[in-house]
């Protein structure tokens, strides 16, 4: 599909590669601040950027299995960015937020496999 000259799949491809570096910048400077803070907050950033990175490659590679392995790398990238945050100073590693991430990933990679292939 072209949209304005554009093809949709290339678009999300490049949304998807600026998106890993956002989520790998906020995620090795020494604190990212954050426009609302609750209790879990952090989990929920994380939980929700993981999804997001999961499921955009659902839209943009026209082949699932394609898709669905690039989507799996998403786990480990949150796995590998939460161990290289031990390094950075004033940041932490966490299970926890490897929790979030890959609760993330797992759960864009079940709802972009739904959509992706349109069946329940």
């Amino acid at each position: 599909m072209k949209v304005n000259g554009c093809s949709f799949p290339r678009f999300v491809i490049i949304v998807w590669i600026l998106s890993i570096g956002t989520v790998s910048y906020l995620s090795l400077i020494p604190q990212a601040e954050f426009l609302f803070y609750f209790r879990w907050s952090d989990k929920l950033y994380h939980f929700l950027a993981y999804v997001w990175l999961s499921t955009l490659p659902f839209f943009g590679f026209p082949r699932p299995k394609k898709a669905l392995t690039w989507s799996l790398l998403m786990i480990l990238l949150g796995i590998g960015l939460e161990f290289a945050q031990s390094f950075v100073p004033g940041r932490l590693f966490s299970i926890w937020d490897m929790i979030a991430n890959s609760l993330g990933a797992s759960t864009g990679i079940l709802g972009g496999m739904h959509i992706g292939t349109g069946k329940d």
